[in-house]
Parts: C-alpha cells; sequence; structure tokens
C-alpha cells in the first residue's frame, strides 16, 4: 500500500503499516453506471457495498489507494461521544443534537454488523469513552454534557473521576459501549466485498471534473471518463467548489504518537475538554498493547509540524511513564462552522450530485451512517433525518463567529502570502525549501540531499492561495483552504485536484 503522502516512513501510520489491502486497477476506459462514487475511504467504500448489495451497477474511483486519506490516518475511535458536543447542538434545537447523536449510535451498529458478518480481523472491541476535565472549574459544564445526552437517550452518565488514569481527573461523561477497530483492515475488507458484489473499485483514477447532467459525466485525469445516473463526491471535502464548503469549513490538522509504556496501558477510550484536547486509546500489536496519544490540531498549514509532533510527546510524558515512541503520523479534516455535518445534495440544484463532509474529526461512526443515507437517496429510498444535516441549511446564529473569523483569516493568508520573499532558490542547501521570488511570481523549491533542486509554482492550485512547506512530512500545504501538494507538485489532499505547476 502506498503511504499516505510519500512522505518519509516514519510518518506512516500504524493502521498503514499493518494492513495489507487488494490492488484494484486503474480506470482503463470509459463506461457508464447507476451510480459512481469519488473517494474510497469510510463514506465511499460503505456506500459502494450498500449500493452493489441493493443492485445497482456502482463504480469507485479512488485517487491513490483505498483508505489513503484521512481513513487511515486517525485514532479509530467509532462513538456518540464527542468532547462537549450536545450541550452546544441542543441551543441549535433539540431536534438537531438527537438527530446527531442517532446518527453516530446507528454508524457504531452498523460497523459491528459489518464485522460479525464478514468475519472482519479488525481489532473490534467494546469500550467505554470518556470526555473528561482535570479543572474543578469545568465540572458544570462537564454535568451539563452529560445530562444533555442522557435526555436525548444516550448511554450517558456523569463519572466523577477515572481510576485508571495515572493522572488527576475533576469529572467526565461517559458513553457506554462504544468501540475501537483498526480502520484500514475493516475497510480493506468492506472494499473487497463491496467487489464481490459488483461493484467496480478504480484506484490510482483522480476525477477532476463533474458535470451534473442525466446522465452526469465524470472527467478524469488521464482523460478517461464515466457516465453515471447519480454521483456521490466522498473525498473528504468536495473537490467541486459547487456549495462553497471550503469557505463553510474549516481544515484542522491534528497529530498521533503511538507509545510503549512501562507501565499498564489505559483500556477506555478517553479525551480531554483542553484546548487544544488530547485523545488516548489502547491499540493491540503483535509486540503488546500500546498508547495512542493524539491531538494539538492547529489549522491546516498554519502551524510548525515538528514542534507540534514534540509538544504531543511532552503531554504524554508529563502523565504516562513513555518508555519509546513507536509511530507517529498526522491527519486532516474540515470542521463545519454550525457544528453539524454536511449530508446530502452537493448544492440545491444538485439532485443527482451528492456528498458528505464536515465530520469533524469524528467520521468514522458519522461517515458509515452517512454513507447510508446518501446511498438510500441515490437509490429513491426514505432518505432518514436530512433537515439537519442538509447542506442547502442555515444556522446564522451559530455559525456566524467561525466563519468570519475563518474566512477572514483566508483572505489575510491569501494576500500576505503575495508578499512573501524568502531566500532564493539558488541558496538552499540540501534538505531545505522555501517560497522564493521568480519576478512577479512566487516558487516553491526545495533542495534534496543529493543537491537536486525541485522547484513548483507556489499557488495552490483551488484558489491561488500561497503553500508553505511541511518540513517534517515534506509536503507542501495551503494556509487557507487545506489543500496539501508534494514535491513533485502531486495533490495529497483536496479540495485542490490539478498538482502545482513544474517551475524546474
Amino acid at each position: 500500500m502506498e503511504p499516505y503522502v510519500r512522505a518519509p516512513e516514519r510518518y506512516r501510520s500504524y493502521w498503514a503499516k499493518s494492513a495489507e489491502g487488494g490492488d484494484f486497477p486503474a480506470l482503463a476506459r470509459d463506461r457508464g453506471s447507476d451510480v459512481a462514487v469519488i473517494g474510497g475511504g469510510i463514506v465511499g467504500v460503505t456506500a459502494a457495498l450498500a449500493l452493489a448489495e441493493a443492485g445497482a451497477e456502482v463504480v469507485l474511483l479512488e485517487a491513490r489507494r483505498i483508505g489513503s486519506g484521512a481513513s487511515g490516518y486517525n485514532t479509530a475511535k467509532i462513538s456518540s461521544l464527542h468532547g462537549l458536543t450536545y450541550s452546544g447542538l441542543a441551543r441549535l434545537g433539540w431536534e438537531a443534537a438527537r438527530d446527531y447523536g442517532e446518527m453516530n449510535e446507528t454508524g457504531l451498529a452498523a460497523i459491528a454488523a459489518n464485522v460479525e458478518r464478514f468475519a472482519i480481523d479488525c481489532d473490534f472491541r467494546r469500550k467505554p469513552n470518556f470526555t473528561y476535565t482535570e479543572d474543578e472549574g469545568a465540572i458544570d459544564a462537564v454535568r451539563e454534557e452529560a445530562e444533555t445526552a442522557a435526555r436525548i437517550g444516550l448511554p450517558s452518565t456523569l463519572a466523577e473521576g477515572i481510576a485508571e488514569l495515572p493522572f488527576p481527573t475533576a469529572a467526565a461523561v461517559r458513553f457506554d459501549d462504544q468501540a475501537e477497530f483498526h480502520p484500514l483492515r475493516y475497510l480493506h475488507r468492506i472494499a473487497a466485498s463491496a467487489a464481490e458484489v459488483g461493484a467496480a473499485i478504480h484506484e490510482r483514477t483522480r476525477v477532476v471534473s463533474v458535470d451534473q447532467g442525466s446522465p452526469c459525466e465524470l472527467g478524469t485525469e488521464s482523460g478517461r471518463r464515466i457516465r453515471a445516473g447519480h454521483v456521490i463526491v466522498a473525498t473528504h471535502l468536495p473537490i467541486l467548489d459547487r456549495g462553497l464548503y471550503f469557505a463553510r469549513t474549516h481544515p484542522e490538522r491534528s497529530y498521533a504518537l503511538l507509545a510503549r509504556l512501562r507501565g499498564a496501558v489505559p483500556q477506555g477510550m478517553y479525551l480531554s475538554d483542553e484546548r487544544p484536547a488530547h485523545s488516548m486509546r489502547a491499540v493491540p500489536t503483535p509486540e503488546g498493547e500500546l498508547l495512542l496519544v493524539g491531538g494539538e490540531s492547529h489549522k491546516a498549514g498554519q502551524g510548525e509540524t515538528g514542534e507540534r509532533y514534540a509538544a504531543l510527546e511532552r503531554w504524554a510524558r508529563e502523565r504516562f511513564e513513555v518508555a519509546s515512541i513507536e509511530h507517529r503520523w498526522a491527519t486532516q479534516d474540515h470542521l463545519p462552522h454550525d457544528g453539524l455535518p454536511f449530508i446530502g445534495r452537493l448544492w440545491p440544484l444538485s439532485d443527482r450530485i451528492l456528498t458528505a463532509t464536515g465530520m469533524k474529526k469524528w467520521g468514522m461512526a458519522m461517515g458509515t451512517a452517512a454513507a447510508g443515507m446518501l446511498a438510500d437517496r441515490a437509490l429513491g429510498r426514505e432518505e432518514g433525518p436530512s433537515r439537519s444535516f442538509a447542506p442547502e441549511r442555515v444556522h446564522p446564529i451559530a455559525s456566524a463567529p467561525s466563519f468570519l473569523k475563518q474566512n477572514a483569516d483566508d483572505g489575510l493568508r491569501f494576500f500576505a502570502g503575495r508578499l512573501r520573499r524568502g531566500r532564493a532558490a539558488a541558496d538552499l542547501g540540501p534538505g531545505e525549501a522555501e517560497v522564493a521570488g521568480d519576478g512577479l511570481a512566487q516558487v516553491a523549491a526545495f533542495r534534496d540531499e543529493g543537491g537536486e533542486l525541485h522547484a513548483l509554482s507556489a499557488r495552490c492550485t483551488h484558489l491561488g492561495c500561497i503553500v508553505r512547506f511541511n518540513s517534517a512530512e515534506r509536503t507542501w500545504d495551503c494556509p487557507c483552504h487545506g489543500s496539501r501538494f508534494g514535491l513533485d507538485g502531486e495533490v495529497i489532499e483536496g479540495p485542490a485536484v490539478n498538482p502545482l505547476e513544474r517551475r524546474d
């Protein structure tokens, strides 16, 4: 399986290193289908299985490899407890909070059923999940969350401290009967099952355009075309700007470490209420149980990756007796400004083009349920609680502060980036990178250890923001909307679909 970003091996996730997937061919000819699914993550693969089992002719197109995006680079918790979420959602209305909880519980149940039905060896384990605080002053907020979640029927209780953690906690929300798993072992088996019942899966096939019509027509980077009655855009953030999801969400990058402890590894799943929050769970490996520690989130393209890994390791060592760090990786997700994912029509006039995005770092359960909803809609079945998640919804009071803040930041980065001039590309030493001036343009320049200079246009091919170098993972990252590019300009993360232009 290809690395997520073709970055140094040390930043490849444990899930990617320890899972063997199938090898599906690239699309070799034009073809038609009932439904085309774009994206081979949890949403796309789950939707393809549901559609194929219902008898639809379905084609799934993945730009790299199945699970090579966020679905293979996360903490792999399957839960309905997502920090202090429900007390905030209840302010939008009890229906929104209830629908959000029910969708996550539906996704959790669906994953558990699939694990049993297909006998998937993916370390699926039922666990309690906690959101805890170390701050005595936050106990009332934790109590409100526990009571709100219980009121809408979720398995919520208030815990006054957590005995198995080696540091004091003031209070916690506890959800019982949640779960954890190995996401790629699960996803690979679901993809294989979809293929077994007729889904045509094509890896290394990047979609670059979608035209709505009857049928819809998809264009790929290779020039091959797909015609489909419906399209499901499951690319994390839609690769199409219709719907303006890049402006209605903001991208955050988070980090994970897999640590070997000298003592016992806590067996619950945990999330702190800090800012930035920190996540914990146990991971079974052939060498014994390790502790996964995640956190140190920041807006994509705007943080120093090496510093974030160091801060996360310090946090872990302050609370546990860490013997060694065995694995480290990073992931990215998009946070909707009103706190609810978008599931449904890509935009109000796109009855045939559907999407799911804005899972705010909790895509395993919600993404699974969203896939079922999108499959039902493509098949003309009942749509479920679409009003809460409808992309055309408007929550001006709840979303306005985040919308204004994030988009003002994007505008500032857009213009400030054009004024930035670093060292000349010719002055770079081995392993160094810089956004350098090139007349009226700017060049993203990197000199490899062999002394060869790699120069690309520094303008993100999405909306033209100036990219920044990610020194740890050796990628060029957009600080506006989260697109990421390899050293050769290849698109790693959308919404961009076109590579950075070479300037060698």
